[in-house]
């Protein structure tokens, strides 16, 4: 794909709103570590099963985990469109967001690099 067909997906932010969205991920990291644990239990079960009941406890909490893992993701991928959407509207209203721009935050910091 080329970066016009990007674009116009909806994949790549327009350039103004370069550096104005808040970045930090929005995955809930509790419910991700203890599905985590389940995946790998899972996978342990399902190696140490040998093809016998085990193994079929495994296939079972692998599967929770791919079920849960898909809802983690997904909720704080609607949580992030949600906090792009806002900061959009602040960014269109002239309120500038609150990520800030880089180059702003750069000028502000003074010479850099011996400039």
């Amino acid at each position: 794909m080329s970066l016009r067909d990007l674009r116009q997906l909806g994949v790549l932010l327009p350039r103004e709103e370069w550096g104005q969205h808040d970045l930090r991920t929005t995955v809930n990291k509790r419910a991700l570590t203890i599905v985590m644990i389940v995946g790998v239990a899972g996978l342990t079960l399902m190696y140490v099963g040998d093809g016998n009941a085990l193994t079929f406890g495994g296939v079972g909490l692998f599967m929770v985990f791919m079920w849960r893992i898909t809802r983690i993701s997904l909720a704080a991928i609607e949580v992030q469109t949600e906090r792009f959407r806002e900061t959009r509207e602040d960014i269109r209203s002239g309120d500038g967001g609150e990520g800030g721009n880089d180059d702003e935050v750069r000028a502000a910091d003074g010479p850099s690099g011996g400039h």
